[in-house]
C-alpha cells in the first residue's frame, strides 16, 4: 500500500519527545505525521514507568509515568495529527527534490518535508525464552510483560525472570491467584523492604538458581513447567496454568544505523539545531547525541521544540525562527 500524502514533517516514535514534537509542530501550524513501532503511544515511560513517579517536570511536583503520557497524548491531538501504530520504519531515504521517503515494515511508503527521529533508546524487543514450542502458547497462555492481572484469578502462575522486575506482579497475583511460582536464575534477589516482607507473608512459592526448560501441555493449553536448578541440576515439574515472562527488553537500533546514521555511544550525534548528518532530519529525546546532554525527560521536550523549530525554517524560511509565547485560543 502506498500513500502519496506529504507531510510537513513525519515524527518517528510516539513516546515523551515524539509526543511533545507533535504538539509542538501543530502550533507551528506543520501537517504532522506520527509513526511508532508499537501498538500504543508512550514509549519508554508506557512499558517501563506507567507507575512510577516522575519530579523533573516544570510546574508538576509529582505525576505518574502513565497520567502523563495520558496528558502528552491530550496534548499531541490538540491539532490532530496522523498516527501510524505498529509500524517500524525500515527505509529513510533522501530523493533528489529533498523530499523523504519512508518504508513501513509492511511495505507501506510514506513521504514528508522534514523528518524528527524521536525513537528512545531503539526498538523494544522481549526477551523471549528459547523453548521448543513457546510460539504455539504465546498470546494463550505464555505472556509477556501483561498489563491486566485480573484474567489470571483463580489460576496456577509461574513468573520466570527476574526477580527484582517480577516482585510487584507476583504479590498482586499472591492475592486473586490460586498459587503462584517466581521462578529467578539468580541465587538470591533484593528489593524494597516493604516488598520483600510482603512477598514473604504471601502465598508465592520462590524458586531461586532456577530456569524453565521446558513447556507441558498440548501446544494450546498449559500443564505445567519443567524447572531446573542450575546449582545442582535437579529437574522438577510445576503444574501452571499460565506463564508470564519478564526477563525483560533488549533495544534494536538496526533500522536507525541502516539509515545510514553513525551513531555514537548509541545515540545519534546531532548540532545546536537538533539536527542530524543528513540535512533535514532531526533527533530529539534519548535518541539524540550531543556533549553534556541531559537524560531528563524536561530536556526532551526542550530538544523537541528545538527540532521542530528547526524543521520549520527549513520547509519555510520566512516563518518566524521561534515560537515566543503557547497561549492559544480554544478551539
Amino acid at each position: 500500500m502506498k500513500n502519496s500524502e506529504c507531510y510537513d514533517v513525519t515524527i518517528i516514535g510516539g513516546g515523551s519527545a515524539g509526543l511533545f514534537a507533535a504538539y509542538y509542530a501543530g502550533m507551528r501550524s506543520m501537517k504532522t505525521k506520527i509513526i511508532e513501532y508499537l501498538t500504543d503511544l508512550g514509549g519508554t515511560v508506557s512499558v517501563f514507568y506507567p507507575d512510577k513517579y516522575i519530579y523533573d517536570i516544570g510546574g508538576i511536583p509529582k505525576i505518574s509515568g502513565r497520567d502523563l503520557i495520558n496528558q502528552i497524548k491530550d496534548q499531541a491531538f490538540r491539532f490532530d495529527p496522523a498516527l501510524v501504530l505498529g509500524q517500524a520504519v525500515e527505509g529513510l531515504e533522501k530523493s533528489e527534490d529533498g523530499i523523504f521517503k519512508l518504508t513501513g515494515s509492511n511495505g507501506e511508503i510514506h513521504y514528508s518535508k522534514t523528518v524528527i527521529i524521536a525513537a528512545g533508546p531503539g526498538l523494544f524487543k522481549i526477551r523471549r525464552p528459547q523453548l521448543k514450542n513457546i510460539e504455539y502458547y504465546e498470546d494463550r497462555c505464555v505472556h509477556y510483560e501483561p498489563k491486566d492481572l485480573t484474567v489470571f484469578a483463580g489460576k496456577r502462575m509461574a513468573i520466570f525472570g527476574d526477580a527484582n522486575s517480577a516482585f510487584e506482579p507476583a504479590i498482586r497475583l499472591s492475592k486473586t491467584a490460586r498459587h503462584v511460582y517466581l521462578i529467578c536464575n539468580r541465587n538470591s534477589y533484593k528489593g524494597f523492604e516493604k516488598e520483600m516482607k510482603q512477598l514473604q507473608q504471601s502465598n508465592v512459592e520462590v524458586k531461586l538458581s532456577c530456569t524453565v526448560t521446558a513447556l507441558n501441555g498440548d501446544s494450546r493449553h498449559l500443564s505445567g513447567v519443567s524447572v531446573k536448578n542450575i546449582d545442582n541440576g535437579k529437574m522438577e515439574n510445576l503444574s501452571v496454568d499460565e506463564l508470564i515472562v519478564s526477563q525483560g527488553y533488549h533495544f534494536d537500533l538496526d533500522p536507525v544505523k541502516n539509515w545510514g546514521f553513525k551513531l555514537e555511544g548509541r545515540r545519534i550525534p546531532v548540532n545546536e539545531n537538533m539536527e542530524t548528518a543528513l540535512e533535514g532530519v532531526y533527533a530529539a529525546g534519548d535518541i539524540a547525541g550531543y556533549p553534556k546532554k541531559w537524560r531528563l525527560i524536561a530536556s526532551a521536550f526542550n530538544e523537541a521544540i528545538t527540532a521542530v523549530n528547526s524543521a520549520k525554517a527549513r520547509i519555510d524560511p520566512s516563518a518566524p525562527t521561534q515560537v515566543y509565547s503557547s497561549i492559544l485560543m480554544e478551539k
